[in-house]
């Protein structure tokens, strides 16, 4: 009468859950405990204070601080002077008013979002010294500087009918 045997469980191939490599070729580097930082409770219940900060400090803002809405429109009197976009769109709004809308509603910013994306391809120094980034952190900055160059425009430099003027002048301002 012959047997047959099968090899036991621990001696089938086993392969890694997200590739298919032997668990044979994987080096495993074991660590010390002192190394590891624990997710739970450390982490979660800090980031869940700060959480909880910012929720009361936004609250008590919202509650001390007024934040006035316009006046509800009434056609027996005219709107103000000045229709501003909130501060964040006053830089497309200053394109808007410098080139035409398709130009200036999506082709610039899509450009501007493709240079931005387009950085670490054109400078791949893989060091992370500031000397040695000279060519994205000058591309970088320049991008930044155009859009808070132009949305103070928007803001303190343009009056009503979207002319030119001087903040000092007399005109408000309405951010």
């Amino acid at each position: 009468m012959a047997t047959t045997t099968t090899p036991a469980p621990s001696a089938q191939k086993r392969y890694r859950t997200l590739a298919v490599v032997k668990q044979e070729s994987v080096t495993r580097i074991e660590r010390q405990l002192e190394e590891s930082v624990f997710v739970w409770p450390h982490l979660l219940v800090r980031e869940f204070l700060a959480a909880v900060l910012m929720t009361i400090v936004l609250t008590l803002l919202s509650i001390f601080i007024a934040a006035p809405l316009h006046v509800r429109f009434n056609p027996n009197f005219p709107p103000p002077a000045v229709e501003k976009a909130p501060w964040y769109f006053l830089g497309l709004q200053e394109l808007l008013h410098y080139f035409p809308p398709t130009l200036a509603g999506v082709l610039l910013p899509g450009w501007m979002l493709i240079g931005l994306a387009a950085i670490p391809y054109i400078d791949n120094n893989p060091s992370r010294a500031y000397a040695d980034r000279k060519l994205a952190i000058t591309l970088f900055t320049m991008f930044i500087v155009f859009n808070v160059v132009i949305i103070i425009i928007g803001s303190f430099f343009r009056g009503g009918g979207w002319v030119w003027t001087w903040p000092w002048v007399g005109e408000f301002f309405n951010l």
